[in-house]
């Protein structure tokens, strides 16, 4: 498969998965509707309709990109951000003073840090600690756990698109790597002497005067 054609299959994806996805949507109203309030099955057809249009967004995003080389973006506080991250994946929050936030995409920032906690549980952690830093214009948001951890020659590689230790696709980590450059952030990981910790690194929607 020549490059272009590589290039072309975030958009292809996308394009063929957003008809059957808008219908599994609609389904999930429907069903949604057909039950009393007071089901106890509500709160699962309420969590799979999150689920679908999470993927929704994520979708829309990527054709964004696809048409025009950049994503849709607004203004995202990253308490609020970081708040409903931490709430799906049992992790703790700290989150620096004066209400930050970044331009960016939300669905697609939000998978990022959904794709780093869901790492750090195939790692074996126990805890997941995501912290946020300002320094200067940028903020820098940790994900930090204490699971299995990384060598320093391993986390030289773990980017890589298809490389893995654990017989896995190899392409979560990718993904999120690929996901911060579009939005035009870095990424790092950094072995601890217990766990892993990976920063994302974004400018502030309102650059913050550099430190003395």
């Amino acid at each position: 498969m020549s490059p272009v054609e590589v290039g072309h299959l975030p958009g292809l994806l996308g394009h063929e998965l957003r008809n059957p996805l808008a219908a599994a949507v609609t389904r999930v109203m429907l069903a949604r509707e057909m039950v009393d309030a007071d089901d106890p099955r509500v709160p699962v057809l309420d969590g799979a309709l999150g689920d679908l249009e999470r993927m929704t967004r994520i979708i829309d995003g990527w054709l964004a990109i696809a048409r025009t080389g950049h994503p849709q973006q607004g203004t995202i506080g990253i308490a609020e951000l970081l708040n409903a991250v931490a709430a799906r994946h049992g992790a703790a929050v700290v989150c620096c003073a004066g209400e930050p936030s970044v331009l960016a995409n939300r669905a697609l920032l939000e998978r990022a840090l959904d794709n780093l906690c869901e790492n750090a549980r195939q790692a074996g952690a126990q805890t997941i600690r995501i912290a946020a830093q300002t320094d200067g214009a940028e903020v820098d948001i940790h994900v930090e756990d204490d699971g299995s951890g990384i060598t320093r020659a391993c986390a030289e590689k773990i980017f890589d698109a298809g490389w893995s230790t654990n017989g896995r696709t190899g392409l979560g980590l990718y993904a999120v790597a690929t996901t911060v450059k579009v939005l035009s952030g870095r990424i790092r990981c950094v072995p601890l002497a217990r766990g892993t910790r990976f920063t994302v690194t974004l400018p502030l929607a309102v650059a913050r005067p550099a430190r003395a």
